[in-house]
This record gives C-alpha cells, sequence and structure tokens, in this order.
C-alpha cells in the first residue's frame, strides 16, 4: 500500500484500469494525484494545438472521474500540465513535485514493436521515473473486472 499515489491518465479505457488499479494500491487516508498530459504541437501551423483531437472529452471525462472519487470521498487532486514534451518526462517530474510513492499507468494494448513506433508511455517512464512505475495492462484491468464482476454475484 502507499500513501501517495500518481495515477497517468490520458482519459483512455486503459486508465481506466489504471485507476481501479491505484484505487487498490492506495493507503486508507492516503492521497491521489490524477495527472493529465495535454500533449501540444509544437512548431509549424498547428503549433498549440492538442495532439488529441478529442482533448476537451478526454479532459472533460477526466474532470467527471476526480468529481466521482471526491464524492467518494478519496483524497484526489487533479493536475493537468499542457505541454510540447513528451509525457513520460512530465509524469515523472510531476511524481517527484508531489512526493508520490508510486506511478500508476495503464497501457494501450499495442505490443512491443508497434509501441516502440508509437512511443508507448508505459515502456518509456520506469526509465525516467524516480519512483516505482506499476504498468496494468488491459488484461490484468480485465481480470479485476472479472473478479469484482463475479464477487458481486455470490
Amino acid at each position: 500500500m502507499y500513501k501517495t499515489v500518481l495515477w497517468a491518465t490520458d482519459g483512455s479505457e486503459g486508465a481506466d484500469g489504471a485507476l481501479d488499479e491505484a484505487r487498490r494500491v492506495l493507503e486508507p487516508n492516503g492521497r491521489l494525484i490524477a495527472f493529465h498530459c495535454d500533449e501540444r504541437f509544437a512548431g509549424g501551423r498547428v503549433s498549440g494545438a492538442p495532439i488529441a483531437v478529442d482533448e476537451p472529452d478526454r479532459k472533460a471525462k477526466i474532470h467527471g472521474q476526480v468529481e466521482a472519487l471526491l464524492a467518494d470521498g478519496t483524497d484526489v487532486k487533479l493536475v493537468v500540465v499542457v505541454t510540447h514534451h513528451g509525457p513520460a518526462g512530465e509524469i515523472a517530474a510531476a511524481a517527484e513535485a508531489h512526493e508520490a510513492d508510486v506511478i500508476v499507468c495503464g497501457t494501450r494494448g499495442l505490443g512491443s514493436v508497434a509501441g516502440v513506433f508509437a512511443g508507448s508511455v508505459a515502456m518509456r517512464l520506469p526509465h525516467v521515473a524516480g519512483c516505482p512505475v506499476l504498468v496494468v495492462s488491459e488484461r490484468a484491468a480485465r481480470r479485476h473486472e472479472l473478479a469484482d464482476h463475479v464477487g458481486a454475484r455470490h
């Protein structure tokens, strides 16, 4: 269990699975930092535009998740950083700034080759973070969902 957990989210389903795991490893009365990196294009005609076309929708979803966590009594702080830099470095810097004991992030379900070409944050983060990184695969997230669902039926 960890006192301060940084949940790195991009608003994806993989990040949602990571949130479930972040809540599992958070100590009672611990603090959750919900961190979102709003990546922007640098230079050219699209300079300053979000890389993700659906960025406003992602932010709205994350804000809703944070509101639900607050309503459940979770001590959570939302941090959104707008940057031209890669998210792995920004996540690592946020973890250090907020004295996180662990970073929890999801995966996009890409294989190792596709992840290298697509620039997987989950693959890069353990190399730049100053604290442990818990990477939650889609398969692991589904395993917990299935166990929760089966437990609810009994």
